[in-house]
């Protein structure tokens, strides 16, 4: 696992980050299906001989108080791009690797009033498509892989400040698309 990141700090509260990274994996797991006849379907898992997963990421938070309008917002990105390969000549492997996004996409924007205790966030998250199960080419014809395709999701929370801090109350909305 190597990972070279330059980080920059503006102000308190603020970030810039790039970076670079790259992962090795002996043996990843993978979780294989197989479609049995009859509806009868098994899981298991194998162990590939080897896995590799490279890619770059940027990440920035930034207080929008800049405008007076603004001032209690602050707006946070991260993105990331990765590429994965799982190679192995036993199991005739040359793909992605399993539950890897070749992107994530994640956007926020945070509300805080901090004299009364209360904040709020609305969450931005998308990631790209990526193998859900493994197929098993094996047993004849084989079962295909099965990918779950990208989606996007919105999630809010609101929080309240209760009895001089010792105490929270919060609201969270998950999935406002339910794509």
């Amino acid at each position: 696992n190597s990972d070279l990141r330059y980080e920059l700090y503006p102000r308190a509260g603020e970030v810039f980050t790039v970076g670079v990274f790259y992962k090795h994996f002996d043996k990843p797991i993978e979780q294989l299906l197989n479609e049995g006849g009859g509806g009868a379907s098994t899981f298991t898992f194998q162990n590939p001989e080897t896995a590799t997963s490279y890619g770059a990421e940027l990440e920035m938070r930034k207080k929008l108080d800049f405008a007076t309008v603004l001032k209690n917002f602050t707006f946070q990105a991260n993105v990331a791009y990765i590429h994965s390969r799982v190679k192995d000549q036993s199991f005739d492997l040359d793909r992605t690797l399993q539950g890897q996004s070749p992107y994530v996409l994640n956007v926020g924007l945070l509300y805080d009033l901090e004299k009364v205790g209360f904040s709020g966030t609305l969450l931005f998250n998308q990631v790209g498509e990526r193998i859900y199960l493994v197929g098993d080419k094996s047993a004849g014809a084989g079962t295909p892989d099965t990918y779950e395709a990208p989606r996007s999701v919105i999630d809010m929370q609101f929080a309240k400040k209760l009895i001089k801090s010792k105490a929270e109350i919060r609201l969270n909305i998950s999935d406002l698309l339910n794509k």
